[in-house]
């Protein structure tokens, strides 16, 4: 029964406005809906493009910190090089000047 109603209605629509009418409203309709999808697959592209670019930058700032690090870690290390030396050759020196302590006299009571 609702087919039938269904029917009876598209026919009395296109009847009363003609065939080629109801074309062109449909043409409408269907490129309506292209232009839409279009623009938002646009939409998309642009924010994947953004996020994209935003995370190469991301990317080239960590590297670049990373590198900073790198070195920074190669400049603390030679400095701890250079005192692990002066400490080796500090402590040799006080051990060849090391002193005896004179005995203790002993007193008699």
């Amino acid at each position: 029964m609702e087919a039938e109603l269904l029917l009876y209605c598209i026919t009395a629509i296109v009847s009363a406005l003609g065939v080629k009418e109801v074309w062109s409203i449909w043409k409408t309709k269907i490129t309506l809906k292209h232009q839409k999808k279009l623009k938002l697959e646009t939409t998309k592209d642009q924010i994947t493009s953004q996020v994209i670019d935003e995370l190469k930058t991301r990317i080239r700032d960590l590297e670049n910190k990373i590198d900073s690090l790198l070195k920074l870690n190669k400049e603390c290390a030679i400095k701890l090089a250079r005192l692990e030396e002066r400490l080796t050759l500090s402590a040799k020196k006080n051990a060849t000047r090391k002193k005896t302590k004179p005995p203790i006299p002993k007193t008699t009571k």
